[in-house]
């Protein structure tokens, strides 16, 4: 008989809406990738500018997804990863000001706060408790 997981606890409404804004985002990558790429085979000029573009995008959006499942299995290695993606992905992006890309950034900077919040943070200490570490001062041995 297969050994079963033990079940998590429900998630909260914060985890549950980054969750939705995260899979949004991942969407919205992919079809701001394919477009970059769509648009490189039909041009001639600036074609490895948007080949560039749309590679990275939708390297992003994969490893973006990627990341979300295991977000969705209570992961926390999966939050902290997202959460540096969406900083390093969306604070250049926000700052630009890339029309089109400005509004993906800031959905990702929404979704790595709600990852933060104390709802979210109490859930992955039940799902993956941390050990909390004691001071050790280094000229005190034992």
């Amino acid at each position: 008989m297969p050994s079963r997981r033990p079940a998590l606890p429900p998630k909260p409404f914060t985890l549950r809406a980054a969750f939705a804004v995260w899979l949004v985002v991942g969407v919205l990558l992919l079809v701001a990738g394919g477009t970059f790429l769509f648009s490189a085979a039909a041009q001639e000029e600036d074609r490895a500018g948007f080949l560039g573009l749309g590679a990275v995008l939708t390297v992003l959006a994969v490893v973006q997804l990627a990341l979300l499942l295991r977000l969705r299995r209570g992961k926390r290695n999966a939050r902290e990863l997202l959460s540096t993606l969406g900083i390093i992905a969306g604070v250049p992006v926000l700052v630009r000001g890339t029309p089109g890309l400005s509004a993906i950034a800031v959905a990702m900077l929404v979704a790595v706060l709600l990852m933060w919040l104390p709802q979210s943070s109490d859930y992955f200490q039940l799902t993956e408790p941390k050990a909390k570490k004691k001071l050790r001062l280094p000229w005190k041995r034992g």
